[in-house]
Parts: C-alpha cells; sequence; structure tokens
C-alpha cells in the first residue's frame, strides 16, 4: 500500500483550518479492487490545534470529499 503525508488548507475571510493528514492507496489489480483510507492526524484554525475529537463531530463529514481529493491531485 502507497502512503502520502499532507496538508489541506481552507482560507475563509476571518480564518485558515489547515488538516493534516495521511492517505493510505492501493491501485489494485486483477484480482484486487482499489482501496484507499484517509487518516487524519492534526487540525488547526490559525495556529491553535483544534481536539481531534471536534474535527470529527463537527467537520469531518464536511471536508473528507475534498481532502481526498488534495491528497489523489498530490499522490
Amino acid at each position: 500500500m502507497n502512503k502520502l503525508r499532507g496538508t489541506y488548507q481552507r482560507v475563509e475571510k476571518e480564518y485558515t483550518l489547515s488538516v493534516d493528514y495521511t492517505y493510505y492507496w492501493d491501485r489494485g489489480d486483477y484480482d484486487n479492487p482499489p482501496d484507499a483510507e484517509l487518516e487524519v492526524t492534526e487540525a488547526y484554525i490559525d495556529s491553535e490545534t483544534i481536539p481531534l475529537e471536534f474535527y470529527y463531530d463537527f467537520l469531518h463529514d464536511q471536508l473528507e470529499e475534498d481532502i481526498c481529493e488534495h491528497a489523489q491531485d498530490n499522490r
């Protein structure tokens, strides 16, 4: 399985949200389908760390697709 570490940023007028992640993927082959997994390691608003529990409870569902696209574009 391949691995990529990166940071996704969303810049808004009042703040910048940054999410550090590790993206794992396998392109698959004839016998095995492609597979991917996203692991968020830290989240920040400006330079302040926010708890991962807060991130997963309130932000993850809104950002997961954008973060996966960011990872796929950078692999």
